[in-house]
């Protein structure tokens, strides 16, 4: 996987740069075997694992050069990637913090992970498009509410103390760039999308075979920390972080899951609240907007992808979603039929009506399109045809 992501990065791989290749303790032999095949790849050895941020903001003190490629090594970048991106960049103007570019399934072809991101109300953000097919919905360079740093391109003078700062290391690992993302917004910068700009990434591909408590624990704490460091309204950020700390203890005391994880999250998150606090007054003193524009951006997007089974979900809502932004786009007559047909199978889940044929007489008008929609859609399908 790394050996991908640097050859990407590479001259070989038509997006030659600088390189730097940050080990966070990782132990395993790997730098060596890097540092023989990729002589000219700057390697940082981190003395302990300290986190993602920690290790991300040690690579940007060391750097120079006025953009950011932030990459993971589960990401690889095709030819010329790096140059749309770039070129997005400078076309946008200075008030313009980065750009993302589409990101596209390693592991389900033709599926979207992400093209930017987004911040909803509820503070629970998400890869925006992730579990879509691409059919082009995308397509247009658009303001998102943030750019997932798996793959983003940034100027790094923004990274001064006295602009947006560096990433906050009180998250080891998730949201980190959301929060740096919410930071820069408030203080008037924006982020685009460059789509033209085609990365590939296997999701969570460094740490899926972690436990799934481990990951649960991160997101739960993590999101309580973006929405008390980052939200503008102290009435909504207490409103979200006691919903979502009553789920935590309903979850422990109720339903019984996760108790450990819940248990630590709420401890964790307890002991470090005056801090949190301390750390919202002092970055409302920047803050020259609010978040409403954030929030707007959401609005028609939502996620399609099961992050524990990492599979494309709900897949006729997702299929719908697509159609429903295609047509926004294009006005064309043969999407507004697929979105109609759509629209019946909705009406027809869960309910005994049609036939045992309808999967086929469904599938036969959508000859034409995509492999990917036909895969969802046969999912789709078995979900909610009715039995013969």
């Amino acid at each position: 996987m790394l050996k991908r992501c640097l050859d990407s990065v590479s001259d070989k791989g038509g997006n030659g740069c600088a390189v730097t290749l940050i080990d966070n303790a990782s132990g395993d032999g790997v730098i060596g075997q890097v540092r023989a095949a990729y002589p000219e790849v700057r390697i940082i050895e981190m003395p302990v694992n300290a986190g993602f941020a920690a290790a991300v903001n040690r690579g940007i003190d060391d750097s120079s050069e006025p953009y950011l490629l932030m990459l993971n090594t589960d990401a690889v970048l095709t030819p010329g990637s790096l140059e749309l991106m770039k070129a997005g960049l400078d076309e946008a103007g200075p008030d313009c913090a980065g750009v993302a570019p589409k990101m596209m399934s390693s592991a389900h072809p033709g599926i979207i992970d992400a093209v930017g991101t987004i911040m909803p109300k509820n503070g629970a953000s998400f890869n925006r498009g992730i579990g879509q097919c691409d059919l082009g919905q995308y397509d247009q360079s658009e303001e998102v509410a943030g750019v997932c740093f798996g793959v983003t391109l940034l100027r790094r003078e923004l990274f001064e103390p006295e602009r947006v700062g560096p990433l906050f290391e009180g998250y080891f690992l998730y949201f980190e760039d959301s929060d740096w993302c919410m930071r820069a917004c408030s203080q008037g910068y924006r982020f685009l999308t460059a789509p033209a700009a085609v990365v590939y990434h296997m999701h969570s591909g460094v740490i899926r075979n972690e436990s799934l408590a481990f990951k649960y624990k991160l997101v739960e704490l993590n999101t309580l920390k973006v929405v008390v460091r980052t939200f503008d309204s102290r009435r909504r950020a207490a409103a979200i972080v006691t919903s979502r700390c009553a789920r935590l203890l309903a979850r422990t005391f109720i339903r019984r899951r996760f108790i450990a994880a819940n248990i630590s999250t709420l401890a964790s998150f307890t002991a470090a609240l005056p801090g949190l606090l301390s750390q919202r007054r002092a970055l409302k003193v920047r803050r020259v907007t609010g978040d409403s524009r954030i929030f707007q951006l959401a609005d028609g997007e939502d996620a399609y992808f099961d992050t524990i089974s990492y599979e494309p979900d709900r897949c006729l809502e997702s299929l719908i979603a697509n159609y429903e932004r295609l047509l926004k786009g294009r006005k064309d007559p043969e999407t507004g039929k697929r979105l109609a047909v759509l629209y019946r199978l909705r009406q027809e889940q869960g309910k005994n009506v049609g036939s045992a044929a309808a999967p086929d007489r469904y599938l036969e008008l959508f000859t034409g399109e995509t492999e990917c929609v036909r895969r969802l859609l046969e999912r789709a399908l078995g979900e909610t045809a009715p039995a013969a």
